[in-house]
């Protein structure tokens, strides 16, 4: 009963259900999601040979289908249907989802209030009494521009973020001080007077691997960053380091988010006005559509492992299932040109996990 009044919800907020299938393209969650996703999916071969993937998520399907489809205004979709994904924390590996992706909306504050408020509005239909936790990419992002650091160590922490590890380790390495040496050192020159794209462009083409060829173990993606940093000098940033580790540590409940981060700001000396404001402005439609600030918490540190989630994040986890989310949504905002170029939409969404949820399907 639960999950078809929580369709009826869904449908009810958006313009149209679709139900992309259940084949989807491999080398796209790969190119956009990252090569260690490649372990999580199912694998298969079209006839013509393509590499293709059992559905392991909606958003990129859905995406996919509103470039098929051409349609020029915003539109709402919300979907119900399977996806297949290997090594999952908890649960098997196949299972169904529901959910919402709203693409083409250009008020990004109201977009977001909405779509936060109809998450809340998910779970109490399914009868989750949600922990809530609330972070932002685009803050963490205005933090590495405002540090003013090399192109090549920018590029690397913004892909690093919502990654714990792998953010930890990216800050012991930007903190230390190293010379480039052999293949690096030759290359400095040159990728100093380039911007990052074209920097890239010139060591794959020196390294000549492919793009998903791997060497002892490392990607030609972390080769390619590796020799990155290392012609931009390699670290002696630690305190660059420290003023975004401090960021991380940030956790407080989203009503003293504003005044914490501002606080943060003016100690650490970098100007994050215009991401804080906002920030803000977010906080304060969440205010007024009804969602108590004093419910969720603000965690600096908090992002997705994806790239393309470019705002606000959030996860509504069961308190009885911690390790879990039941709701997970945001805004990915850079998605769409990544899958054609020509288009440029601002886009966010969420999706439940329908095997997580307290209530009985």
């Amino acid at each position: 009963m639960s999950v078809s009044a929580l369709m009826a919800l869904l449908g009810r907020a958006s313009d149209e259900f679709v139900l992309p299938g259940v084949l989807q393209p491999m080398d796209v969650f790969v190119e956009l999601a990252g090569e260690e996703f490649r372990k999580r999916l199912f694998t298969t071969e079209g006839a013509d040979g393509e590499a293709l993937c059992l559905r392991p998520d909606f958003t990129i399907p859905v995406c996919l289908e509103h470039l098929k489809a051409g349609r020029k205004s915003p539109s709402a979709y919300n979907y119900r249907g399977k996806i297949f994904r290997k090594r999952r924390m908890i649960g098997a590996p196949e299972f169904e989802q529901a959910g919402t992706e709203w693409i083409g909306h250009t008020d990004e504050i109201e977009t977001d209030a909405a779509v936060f408020a109809l998450a809340m509005d998910a779970a109490g239909i399914v009868g989750l009494k949600p922990k809530i936790r609330m972070g932002d990419a685009y803050l963490f992002g205005a933090l590495v521009d405002a540090l003013a650091l090399p192109p090549a160590w920018r590029t690397r922490l913004t892909a690093a973020f919502g990654d714990r590890d792998r953010l930890t380790a990216t800050l012991a390495r930007l903190t230390r001080r190293d010379v480039p040496d052999g293949l690096a050192a030759r290359l400095a020159p040159a990728l100093a007077r380039v911007d990052p794209t074209e920097a890239r462009a010139i060591v794959d083409a020196v390294i000549g691997l492919p793009q998903h060829a791997t060497t002892s173990g490392r990607s030609a993606d972390d080769i390619a960053a590796r020799l990155l940093e290392q012609a931009a000098g390699n670290g002696g940033h630690p305190q660059a380091a420290r003023i975004i580790e401090e960021f991380c540590e940030i956790a407080v409940p989203l009503v003293d988010a504003v005044a914490t981060l501002r606080a943060f700001a003016q100690n650490a000396g970098v100007d994050l006005s215009a991401a804080i404001d906002v920030f803000a402005a977010r906080a304060d439609a969440l205010t007024k559509g009804g969602v108590s600030l004093e419910d969720i918490g603000f965690e600096a540190g908090f992002g997705r492992r994806l790239n393309y989630y470019t705002g606000f994040v959030f996860d509504m986890i069961d308190p009885a299932e911690p390790l879990a989310e039941v709701i997970a949504g945001g805004r990915y905002d850079t998605l769409m040109a990544l899958l054609d170029p020509e288009k440029s939409l601002p886009a966010i969404g969420f999706s439940v996990w329908l095997d997580r949820i307290p209530e009985p399907i």
